[in-house]
């Protein structure tokens, strides 16, 4: 009997399988034991060619060659520094003792389909089988290995995986050329388009339209102060405030309810108990919502640091998951789980879990709410304190959050009750709502910090009352407020974003964040935690057809992958309408007289900074000057920072006119140990400087 050969996604992942399957013999890019050889691939080995990589013509970009529309068999290709790695598998498939496979990448879309693609460029014709794991320790490595999945299973998943990078290359290759040729072309502005991220920065221009368009209007509340401790409001309708915006009104109403010496009555007195679970656990977007917010971590930060819980300390289950429940598999298993949380300051939390009572909740236990992986959740580990102590705080701030959203679903519930008043003064009515907590629950394990319930702010204990009671008024009281434009959105929030408008995955989210912040032409910045779009993300989007930046668009995508994946519509028939889609607004864009024409500092080329080594306008990005001609080659750029020092427009002025600076100072030594002074001067078209 021949060898198994298991591919992992990873160095790291395959260094995890062979030490679980006794692969101790070291080769070039693989491990070897008596049964099974162990490589890796290094994430993406294979992708897609661009298009002149299949026709040496297309290096030319021509609207008559518009949309491409390559054979996905004629497509792939090994990515450049990748083909090393991509030679030591296609030979370890190829190798005559090997009889079958195992496709061990990261158990996802993504995942699934790097590996499918490596076989079909390696020629693979032997058997193949599936490891699907969504932990990396020892214990559930093990369990993986001896339940193997079958291809067929994954069938569908394939189909919508290669469907969408198919049809997202295609949208963003062919319209990213054709606005470029139209929109961009009498400026030579290069514009880049992605079926996510266009859709994106269009949410993000409309915000900030919105808050500079913003007119504030002052506005007032009135309150009545009542003697036995509490306040109320007066309502519009049902239990709204009366936002009053017209000073005679508020001065009526304060004239009227001042000389009424009468108390108020109570009309309506309620008081309720209620309960509050534990919330649903986190998937990895709930994850980068709360870390964006507590510490202002970017989503691609935290899965990265998500990404080394799982990879280097095999603490946390596999991050890239959706779902916020787990299967009941995971239920089985629970208790090793919760055991293995049980150290440090965490173990106090796990000694007041009843372990012989644990409950199959729908609301954390569900196979119909669980997609590719459950939600995220400690590993069963061995050692856990000793990994947490390994950490670094960062880690330890995103494991937190697992760990406690964890244990506290197996906590009773929060529990409090709230008191509602409506007293009646001068034909007006006043509302009064307070809270007293009658029970922590789950809410031990948080330490009453978080916010998911209104009842947690509110801070008033109301007395006892009953219907038809007077109320004595000490103080009639005006709130003076205004109206606020909306918030920008934050690292928080854009997350936020994209999950309401199915924009990307919790996945993917990061890198279509990035793409907007590219240094070569910035379409959002990032400020203060805050995103905003630049001048030319807000000309690009003035320009765009509204199919193109409409989010409709990408929710119609991801609609018609969800129907490959249940088998409603084939991959083929997917492409060809896109396909359709693509050739009429082409058509379309031919016919646009609209152009963006984002230059530096300038609203025509005749204005502008011109580049020293090409002559071609200057055009400033987030992180630099650069060259509007890179697409023919020119690499020209000065940055905006240099040596720890930020380089102003009148510098970057001074340069470009008159080929060196002022003496500057500022600069940072490289040892850290001080600051220099020097110019800067433009030498055959870079910047260096010019001591002395």
């Amino acid at each position: 009997m021949g060898k198994i050969l298991v591919i992992a996604e990873k160095p790291s992942a395959g260094a995890d399988m062979a030490k679980v399957l006794g692969c101790n013999q070291k080769g070039a890019g693989y491990m070897e034991g008596e049964k099974y050889i162990v490589t890796w691939s290094v994430g993406h080995l294979v992708g897609l060619k661009y298009p002149e990589e299949h026709n040496e013509k297309y290096k030319t970009w021509n609207l008559e060659d518009l949309p491409f529309d390559f054979d996905i068999k004629d497509s792939l290709k090994v990515l450049p520094g990748t083909q090393s790695q991509f030679s030591v598998i296609k030979k370890l498939i190829q190798r005559s003792d090997v009889d079958s496979i195992i496709n061990a990448g990261d158990a996802g879309r993504e995942g699934y389909l790097i590996q499918e693609w490596i076989y079909r460029l390696a020629g693979n014709r032997k058997l193949k089988k599936v490891l699907w794991s969504s932990s990396l320790t020892e214990e559930a490595l093990k369990k993986a290995f001896s339940d193997l999945k079958h291809p067929e299973d994954f069938r569908l998943l394939l189909e919508e995986a290669e469907a969408r990078a198919l049809g997202d290359y295609c949208m963003g290759i062919n319209y990213s050329r054709a606005l470029t040729l139209t929109l961009g072309k009498q400026h030579n502005v290069k514009l880049k388009y992605g079926r996510c991220q266009t859709p994106l920065l269009h949410l993000i221009v409309a915000r900030d339209e919105e808050i500079e368009n913003f007119v504030s209007r002052p506005y007032c509340n009135i309150l009545l102060q009542y003697e036995k401790g509490f306040s109320g409001v007066l309502l519009a309708e049902k239990k709204k405030p009366a936002d009053i915006f017209d000073p005679e009104e508020e001065k009526g109403l304060l004239a009227k309810l001042r000389e009424d010496m009468m108390p108020a009555v109570i009309k309506e007195y309620e008081s309720t108990d209620k309960k509050q679970t534990a919330p649903a656990l986190l998937n990895l977007a709930e994850l980068q919502k709360q870390m964006g917010s507590s510490y202002g971590y970017e989503p691609g930060e935290t899965l990265e640091i998500a990404q080394s819980l799982y990879e280097k300390h095999k603490v946390l289950s596999y991050p890239r998951t959706d779902s916020r429940a787990l299967s009941m598999d995971v239920y089985r298993e629970i208790k090793e789980h919760i055991r293995s949380c049980s150290w440090g300051e965490f173990k106090r939390y796990v000694e007041s879990i009843d372990m012989d009572n644990i409950q199959t909740d729908k609301k954390y236990f569900n196979d119909l709410k669980v997609t590719d992986h459950h939600a995220l959740i400690p590993t069963i580990h061995s050692d856990m304190q000793a990994a947490y102590e390994q950490m670094s705080d960062r880690e330890r701030n995103v494991f937190t959050a697992v760990l406690r959203s964890f244990l506290a679903i197996f906590y009773s519930a929060y529990e409090y009750q709230v008191t509602e008043v409506i007293a009646e003064k001068c034909g007006y009515r006043f509302y009064s709502k307070g809270m007293v907590i009658t029970h922590l629950g789950y809410k031990e394990v948080f330490a009453l910090d978080e916010e998911d319930d209104d009842a947690d702010k509110e801070d008033k204990l109301l007395p006892i009352l009953q219907i038809g009671e007077a109320l004595v008024v000490e103080e009639v009281e005006v709130v003076s407020k205004k109206t606020n434009p909306p918030a920008r959105y934050t690292v928080s929030s854009i997350v936020v974003l994209m999950e309401k408008n199915r924009i990307g995955t919790s996945a993917t989210r990061s890198e279509i964040i990035k793409k907007l912040m590219d240094q070569q032409a910035a379409y959002i910045q990032l400020n203060k935690g805050k995103y905003a779009s630049t001048q030319l993300g807000r000309e690009y989007i003035a320009a765009l057809p509204e199919t193109l930046k409409d989010v409709q668009l990408t929710q119609k995508f991801e609609k018609r992958l969800q129907e490959i994946s249940e088998g409603k519509l084939s991959k083929e028939a997917f492409l060809k309408q896109l396909k359709q889609e693509e050739e009429e607004m082409i058509r379309y864009l031919k016919t646009c007289n609209i152009e963006v024409k984002q230059v530096f500092k300038s609203d025509s080329n005749k204005d502008a900074a011109k580049c020293p080594k090409c002559g071609k306008p200057i055009r400033e990005n987030q992180k630099a000057y650069g060259c509007t001609g890179y697409q023919a080659g020119c690499d020209f750029v000065i940055w905006k920072a240099i040596a720890g020092k930020n380089i102003t427009e009148s510098m970057v002025k001074q340069l470009l006119t008159k080929g060196e600076t002022g003496k500057l100072k500022g600069f940072k030594k490289k040892d850290g140990s001080g600051t220099y002074e020097a110019a800067l001067q433009l030498k055959d078209g870079k910047v260096v400087f010019k001591r002395g």
